[in-house]
């Protein structure tokens, strides 16, 4: 073992020359919490509180006191030298690892679930952590944030809001060079740092397996973080909308075939949860979706789930293909170019979807330290969780070979290993943090035993399976158990509870399976407009510059656009710019076809284009259904006339009621309000019956000379306006 690092120095004078003690401080802060109760006995004695007030609020400020005073009993002097620990890798056993160590800090809580016991030290003098990312991912529970049960957000724990006391670097460490207990970080920014230590904590962590088959770093969908959570979210759900808007059986069964390689439980976990998501959103798609759909497991070993007994995986297995999913064990895979998977035997079917859940390797920083690695990559350490050979440098988790003595060793003498899993990675953390807060006291280590308690995973809604000793389950139980020891094993007591309250409003009102990131966009088609477009109207200009009689109608030329107009294929784009493509060309056509398709068109109140156009002309008047309270056109029409308005005395003239004009039959008239007795249908209107003119209607009386009137509603002249009082019969 390498020696301890040198202890801090003697405490610097005070300004009075005397050394700093912590029993002063104690002192000096204990005096006015210790005041407190004396004071709370003098308002007592002279009345000011009652006897059971004053009992109360001075038990309450003694218990304060000694709760202070317990807690800086082992308080060392503020900034003073320590050891500097540098913990690489802030996943889920770097951040336990530096909590518990943040809490030894001088002055920091001890205790806790995931802190460990033990007393504060004042070995320690800064904490430093270094990661990638700024928070850390709960990957047990990324298959549920895919499938939607759980808020994505939820699964991750911000470092910096974690770890208070310790100095958080956002970067990737490039290379460590124990020799001179430094290394070095990469920033985000393209700069480096360079960190120095006197106790190296590694717990990078691992990276996932990449297969070497041809065409599948292409093809496949990594799993690792959030962001690819919600990108395989979304991919999936965007491909059910693809294949209900497709005609092509061959094209919509790939992309209905949904691949996952790997069978342990990564693969299984994501496979269960993403399968039972797809049956509910193919709910919401045409019929024939549902029973299209094809999930198909690859796994290269003889059996999937290697993490339990071939009893249990045998009872998985069968499941699975109860749930119609097609499980292929022995399958290697020998391409994946273009979406088509060819196995070794020949077989080969098209995807749309390959997830690659194969495992995981330790993380490829350690290639880049001077620390000793066992054949599979991994740090070797002893059961202190010490590297062999460096006494300073820990290491826990899924990147440490630590020795498992409840297992016995192999022939070849190498002894077992504990499983990369999270009941591993929490012990060892704590674990972690009390040997190094031992290291620094010079206190003896303590090795790490921990029997493997068992395995769960999560294979859908509320289907599991879980192996605890000699116990074997499967469904309800084994979905409950897996979800209650997660929910343990998550950092911090906000998430916790944020998790548990998303599971209750997905379990009362159902899982959210909308997508809402980008999905693929369909290109814009590249034909002309439909013949469902309204003809354009060409007026033929006459000597005199008023329009000619008749307009003449040329309906959307179909021919190829003329050589200054740019051309796709053979025919101009729809919707394109016309500052690039020109205007349409129009095409002449003869007089018969103008007139049936003038006869033919109708304005946008439904009013013939031909009716306008005479009208307009002063051909003949305008031909308009009467409104549905005017009587029948065989019987009279009613003509009141009305004496223009003067300022005098007044007077009502008598109504006089003639015979209707032609122009009047094809008015558009309105009720009229009667102030007589109610009268049938089709009696004349009794005297006094009027309707109140337009605001927009003249003053002035109205003159022949304007022309006809327009055949529908203008500013200018409204349709419904009346016209001049003492009108010709």
């Amino acid at each position: 073992m390498s020696s301890v690092p040198p202890q801090a120095p003697e405490p610097e004078p005070d300004a009075s020359g005397e050394p700093w003690s912590t029993t002063d401080f104690i002192v000096g802060r204990g005096a006015l919490l210790v005041a407190g109760p004396v004071i709370v006995a003098l308002l007592w004695v002279f009345g000011a509180l009652p006897a059971w007030g004053a009992a109360a609020l001075g038990g309450f400020l003694c218990v304060v006191a000694l709760v202070f005073l317990a807690r800086l009993r082992g308080r060392g002097p503020e900034g003073g030298e320590g050891a500097r620990v540098l913990v690489v890798g802030g996943g889920y056993a770097g951040l336990v690892a530096a909590r518990a160590l943040q809490a030894r800090l001088p002055g920091g809580t001890r205790g806790g679930r995931h802190l460990g016991s033990g007393d504060a030290r004042d070995g320690i003098a800064s904490i430093t952590v270094v990661d990638p990312q700024a928070h850390m991912t709960y990957q047990p529970f990324l298959p549920e944030a895919a499938a939607g049960a759980i808020e994505p957000r939820h699964l991750t724990v911000p470092l910096r809001r974690v770890l208070r006391r310790c100095d958080v670097i956002t970067g990737s460490v490039a290379a460590i060079d124990d020799a001179s207990h430094r290394a070095v970080v990469s920033l985000p920014g393209g700069g480096t740092r360079e960190v120095h230590y006197d106790v190296l904590v590694v717990a990078p962590g691992t990276a996932p397996r990449r297969l070497p088959v041809p065409g599948l770093d292409d093809q496949a969908l990594p799993f690792r973080s959030v962001t690819d959570a919600l990108a395989l979210r979304e991919h999936v759900l965007s491909r059910l909308d693809a294949a209900a808007s497709t005609t092509d059986p061959a094209e919509r069964r790939r992309l209905l075939t949904f691949t996952v390689i790997g069978g342990g439980f990564a693969g299984l976990e994501v496979l269960g949860e993403l399968e039972d998501m797809t049956r509910r959103a193919a709910k919401h798609q045409p019929g024939y979706i549902a029973g299209e759909i094809q999930w198909v497991l690859l796994e290269a070993a003889g059996r999937i789930m290697p993490e339990v007994s071939p009893a249990l995986a045998a009872r998985v297995h069968a499941q699975l293909l109860r749930r119609g999913i097609e499980v292929r064990v022995g399958a290697k895979i020998t391409s994946a170019r273009d979406g088509n998977v060819v196995l070794a035997g020949g077989t080969s079917f098209a995807t749309d979807t390959i997830v690659v859940a194969a495992g995981s390797v330790p993380n490829p920083l350690l290639e880049r330290t001077d620390l000793p690695l066992d054949p599979r990559g991994r740090v070797r350490c002893a059961t202190t969780l010490q590297v062999r050979d460096r006494a300073h440098v820990f290491t826990a988790g899924d990147c440490a070979a630590v020795p498992d003595v409840t297992v016995p060793a192999a022939r070849d003498g190498e002894p077992a290993t504990t499983a990369p899993t999270a009941q591993h990675a929490v012990r060892q953390a704590r674990l972690l943090a009390r040997n190094v807060d031992a290291f620094l006291a010079g206190r003896l280590l303590k090795g790490y035993r921990h029997k493997n308690a068992g395995a769960v995973a999560g294979l859908g809604r509320r289907r599991g399976a879980a192996q605890i000793g000699p116990l074997r389950m499967t469904g309800w139980p084994a979905f409950l158990l897996h979800r209650a020891y997660h929910l343990w094993a998550m950092p911090t007591a906000d998430r916790t509870v944020r998790i548990a309250l998303d599971w209750l409003v997905s379990g009362l009102l159902g899982r959210d399976l909308v997508a809402v990131g980008r999905r693929d966009t369909a290109p814009l088609p590249d034909t002309d407009a439909p013949s469902t477009v309204a003809p354009r109207l060409e007026e033929e200009p006459v000597p005199g510059g008023q329009p000619a009689a008749a307009p003449v109608f040329a309906p959307m030329p179909t021919a190829a656009p003329t050589a200054a107009a740019p051309t796709t294929g053979a025919t101009p784009t729809w919707g394109a710019d016309p500052a690039t493509t020109g205007s349409r060309p129009v095409t002449p056509v003869p007089a018969r076809a103008a007139e049936e398709a003038a006869r033919s068109a109708t304005d946008s109140q439904g009013i013939p284009a031909l009716q306008i156009a005479a009208s307009q002309s002063g051909g003949i008047p305008a031909v308009r259904e009467p409104h549905p309270s005017f009587p029948p056109f065989a019987e009279p029409f009613p003509s009141t006339s009305f004496p223009s308005p003067s300022f005098g005395e007044p007077s009502f003239a008598e109504p006089s009621f003639a015979e209707p004009s032609f122009d009047d039959a094809f008015r558009d008239p309105a009720p009229s309000l009667s102030f007589g007795e109610d009268r049938e249908y089709g009696d004349p209107a009794p005297s006094g019956s009027f309707r109140e003119p337009h605001p927009s209607f003249p003053s002035t009386p109205r003159d022949a000379s304007d022309g006809p009137r327009a055949p529908y509603p203008s500013t200018s002249r409204p349709r419904h306006s009346l016209r001049d009082g003492n009108r010709a019969n």
